[in-house]
């Protein structure tokens, strides 16, 4: 939206969850006061609270705000290939790239599951689940005849879980490990989670 459409009260509360997020970022929910996000936000703490009753609901406004899903979904829905291993590769790529440049939604991330028992995510995902589920019927209907009859929830969930065990383990331990966990790892998990690990009997 353009900065210039917004009212002033707009224009603050956007300032606020913006300051906000850096501050729940860097120094995390326990460690950030509503003093400090009001300093940030360049406003009085009387006008913080003016937009916001509490730290849980600031905190809730920036995961919501800064979610990449809000990038994620156009992507998926953009995603083409002339196969389904082409799209599901897509896919992944454009989810890796959108994580990759939203960086510090990590570390929200962690707070929403430790300090709110994943609440916002739950109530976000439910709200959102049928858009991504029309998104994975398009490619499921597309490529039917060579995906196994698997019922939608789970054909979205594999995908997210495969998703996020290379994203994790990106992070986590890919800085330090060998060069071969590293080279190609998204396409050999890709042909993993597409294949399988046992061996064909046929071959």
């Amino acid at each position: 939206m353009n900065e210039a459409a917004l009212s002033k009260g707009e224009v603050t509360r956007r300032n606020i969850i913006a300051a906000a997020c850096e501050l729940f970022s860097t120094q995390g929910y326990h460690g950030t006061s509503m003093r400090q996000i009001a300093r940030k936000a360049n406003i009085a703490l009387s006008g913080l609270y003016n937009h916001f009753p509490g730290k849980d609901q600031v905190f809730q406004a920036v995961f919501l705000e800064y979610h990449p899903y809000h990038e994620i979904l156009p992507a998926l829905l953009n995603a083409k290939g002339e196969t389904v291993e082409e799209v599901l590769h897509a896919a992944l790529l454009q989810m890796n790239r959108i994580f990759e440049a939203n960086q510090r939604f990590l570390n929200l991330l962690f707070i929403e599951i430790v300090e709110f028992d994943s609440l916002h995510a739950n109530e976000l995902f439910a709200a959102i689940f049928p858009q991504i589920a029309q998104i994975a019927g398009q490619i499921y209907q597309q490529y039917q005849d060579r995906l196994r009859p698997i019922t939608m929830p789970i054909f979205i969930r594999s995908f997210l879980g495969l998703f996020f065990a290379y994203y994790i383990t990106e992070i986590v331990f890919a800085p330090r490990a060998p060069d071969i966990f590293r080279e190609g790892a998204l396409d050999n998990l890709l042909d993993v989670y597409l294949h399988g690990v046992l061996k064909n009997i046929n071959d």
